[in-house]
Parts: C-alpha cells; sequence; structure tokens
C-alpha cells in the first residue's frame, strides 16, 4: 500500500486517517523463506506537525509461517508490527535524515506501508522459530523427525579431540 504525502503536507496540525492494507505476501530472512498468513486490520495515522515533521503512526499483528529451527516442521507465529516514524518534510517531500540518509520507506511524494510493516517484522523477528518449546528435533543419524517417532539411533557425539583416550579405553576392554 502506497500512501500520497502531498495533500497531507500541505496543511500544518492536520491529521488523516486511512484504512490500512499489505500486499506482502512472502520474504526472505537469514536464508530462509517465510509466507504471511493474515495482517491483521489497521488504520494509518498521517499527522503533520508544524510544517516541518509528518508523523507516521499505525499497529498490526502479522502472523507468519516458516519452518522449526529444530525440525523443519512449519510453524504459524505472530509478530506485533508497531510504526511510528516521523520525518523531516519541505516542499512537500520527505527530506533525508543528516544520519541516516534516505527512508527506505518512502518513494517522492508517497509512503510505503509495506516497507514500513517489513523493516518492523524485521525488528522483532524471534532469535529461534520453535515447534513447541521441548522439540526434539531431527536425528542426526537417520534423519527422523523426533518428534514424530522415536529411532533409537546412537546418536552420542564425542569430542574428537577425546579420541585418543577412546583408543586407549577400547585397548584395555580387549585386553581382559
Amino acid at each position: 500500500m502506497r500512501i500520497s504525502i502531498k495533500d497531507i503536507t500541505s496543511l500544518p496540525d492536520q491529521n488523516k486517517k486511512f484504512a490500512g492494507s499489505s500486499d506482502l505476501q512472502n520474504f526472505s530472512y537469514l536464508g530462509s523463506d517465510f509466507s504471511i498468513n493474515h495482517i491483521e486490520p489497521f488504520d494509518v495515522v498521517l499527522s503533520m506537525k508544524g510544517t516541518g515533521k509528518l508523523h507516521i503512526a499505525f499497529s498490526t499483528t502479522v502472523t507468519i509461517v516458516g519452518a522449526c529451527d529444530r525440525c523443519l516442521t512449519d510453524v504459524s507465529f505472530d509478530i506485533p508490527v508497531v510504526a511510528d516514524e516521523t520525518v523531516e518534510v519541505a516542499e512537500g517531500q520527505v527530506v533525508a535524515d543528516e544520519d541516516t540518509g534516505s527512508y527506505p520507506f518512502v518513494d517522492g511524494e508517497e509512503i510505503d506501508i509495506d516497507e514500513l510493516i517489513l523493516n518492523e517484522i524485521l525488528v522483532n523477528f524471534p532469535a529461534k522459530i520453535l515447534c513447541q518449546d521441548d522439540c526434539k528435533g531431527i536425528c542426526p543419524v537417520c534423519g527422523k523427525n523426533r518428534n514424530l517417532v522415536d529411532c533409537g539411533c546412537d546418536d552420542t557425539v564425542l569430542d574428537p579431540r577425546m579420541a585418543q583416550f577412546l583408543d586407549v579405553f577400547n585397548s584395555v576392554k580387549e585386553v581382559k
């Protein structure tokens, strides 16, 4: 969704409310693909503060589907999205910030709401996605999902630095 700021920037201390919508359906993050199942309805409020500042505000919740980090089954989870941005405006257009440069969600005289939503999703993205808190993951030996099947594989991982000690213990067992 794109919103033109042309009308609101011409009048100081004016507010406008828009019914928000988004065309976002999927995105990639850290090498994984995610799909967006649902975005709660929301309203975007644009407010001019004096003649030089435009405030953009909205909040919603986004439901995302992605793979569990341990067992790779699809997981649905919610991310709260709260946009609260203030940008400088001159002559009806957004002026780039001196410290950070141009705003990625601004294109000329338009605000890209989808870009704001995506930025907030990435900022609030969970560090680890799990299907359940005690997910057992995938067996490193046979590749079965341990949440569904107890495969019984020996998955003891030994420290390779201790391999020589293991050889000594095994040779002692062979002598007896």
